[in-house]
């Protein structure tokens, strides 16, 4: 189960988008924007932020959403939205962008992905911290 950050403005895709990751299991932050986001979150880091390509574009490289290790970021654009290049900074820090509803099962697979991928990172980790303890 993932905690996931949800950033968006059309309140009917961001239902249709909270169903699907709430019945997979996951928990969710929604904001309306960015700032907003950034008051929600108070320390907790989550593991996915999942967030529209406009408030990207309108925060630009700003964009600071403390995610847990292993942790990423995916954006998301309307079905009918074609819409500007995300700036460089901002699409090599991106894992995925993602037309939503469309494709919903395809970010339920990367969250899946992601998820695997910190519990192998969290792992890697305190068997390297085991070690160096036994080393001392």
């Amino acid at each position: 189960m993932a905690s996931i950050l949800v950033v968006g403005s059309d309140p009917v895709l961001l239902e249709g988008v909270s169903q699907t990751l709430i019945a997979a299991g996951h928990q969710l932050i929604v904001a309306h924007d960015i700032k907003e986001a950034l008051e929600t979150l108070h320390g907790v880091r989550p593991l996915v932020a999942l967030v529209n390509r406009d408030e990207l574009l309108t925060c630009g490289v700003f964009f600071r959403v403390p995610l847990a290790r292993g942790g990423a970021l995916l954006t998301f654009r309307a079905s009918d939205d074609s819409g500007a290049a995300l700036p460089f900074p901002i699409q090599r820090a991106t894992l995925a962008e993602l037309q939503l509803p469309l494709e919903r099962k395809r970010l339920l697979t990367l969250v899946s992905f992601v998820e695997n991928r910190a519990l192998v990172c969290g792992r890697e980790d305190d068997e390297n911290n085991s070690m160096e303890d036994r080393a001392r």
